[in-house]
């Protein structure tokens, strides 16, 4: 015996199985974005410049020389006033007002090292220093320190960076494409040690009076069509071409 199946029960059933696989076939597509995504890096943004990674500050440091004064030391001698000339040099140079010179005091060579700080102020003296620029002053030594130094010190403006890293990277093996930690540390390092006065890295300096006598010289050859530069010629071992006026 066939049962028939009424219109609206046939509706029902077509509607129920659109909605089945509409919804299989949504899962489907979800599925398929649902894929692992993999990390990247832009390689613009990770900070690669070795003047960021490695600046040079520029702040007020202290410059120290010991000069080391045994127990049974005499006198200053000759290299260690070779020593302390140049670094009296440094001092004129860097434009600072006070150099101190620092001796022991309670240390077994404390009479000996006294004797050597009056030395050590003349040798200042003698390398343009100003009387009025020497500070004298002690420091408490220990018992123990037969050779407790003299220190000459002095404050100025100076540029340094931070000390260079551990090479904890590979060079060789490097799959982002980045510089390894170290580069251009020791140049900047270099740039700070080798820089005269240091605000020449933070502003120019003002331009210098033209020289009018070799200006007016240089002019004068030019108008007679006259060379007017140096002939190099002979000391170079070869031949340089000169400026000539027309």
């Amino acid at each position: 015996m066939t049962i028939a199946s009424s219109p609206r029960l046939d509706r029902k059933r077509r509607r129920a199985w659109s909605a089945v696989v509409l919804a299989s076939g949504l899962i489907v597509v979800l599925a398929g974005c649902a894929r692992k995504v993999e990390p990247f890096e832009t390689t613009g943004a990770v900070p690669d410049d070795y003047r960021l990674n490695h600046p040079i500050a520029i702040e007020e440091m202290v410059e120290t020389l010991d000069v080391p004064v045994g127990l049974y030391t005499a006198k200053l001698n000759f290299g260690a006033r070779g020593n302390v000339a140049g670094f009296a040099q440094k001092f004129v140079d860097s434009g600072s007002s006070v150099i101190a010179v620092v001796a022991p005091s309670g240390s077994p060579n404390q009479e000996n090292a006294t004797g050597i700080a009056v030395e050590i102020e003349d040798v200042l003296r003698l390398s343009g220093v100003a009387e009025g620029a020497i500070d004298y002053r002690v420091y408490q030594a220990g018992s123990g320190e037969r050779n407790a130094p003299v220190r000459v010190a002095f404050s100025r403006v100076a540029a340094h960076t931070a000390p260079c890293e551990p090479w904890r990277d590979q060079v060789t093996v490097n799959g982002q494409n980045r510089n390894y930690v170290n580069f251009g540390c020791a140049t900047q390092q270099n740039l700070a040690a080798i820089t005269a006065n240091p605000l020449d890295l933070l502003y120019p300096r003002g331009l210098t009076p033209a020289d009018a006598a070799r200006r007016a010289d240089v002019l004068n050859k030019y108008r007679k069509g006259a060379a007017f530069s140096a002939d190099l010629s002979k000391e170079e071992g070869g031949n340089v071409a000169q400026g000539v006026g027309n």
